[in-house]
């Protein structure tokens, strides 16, 4: 018999940001913070310490830019 080993679902998560990128539907950056719906509905506000940096983890986690469109 062959078995496929399943893989563990990653989450993949930002330092001190309290949801994980499966977690997040899209978002709208300013200079400072961004506002963030969440995949259940909610819209929260989050101002980190590394604007870049943060915004270049949505980007490498395919996080949908509202400010594309």
């Amino acid at each position: 018999m062959w078995f496929r080993k399943r893989k563990k679902k990653e989450t993949i998560t930002y330092p001190n940001f309290p949801y994980h990128a499966g977690e997040l539907s899209a978002y709208l950056a300013d200079m400072h913070y961004f506002i963030i719906a969440l995949k259940d509905g909610r819209v929260i506000h989050y101002y980190p310490e590394d604007s870049l940096a943060f915004h270049n983890w949505l980007i490498a986690n395919k996080i949908r830019d509202v400010n594309k469109f």
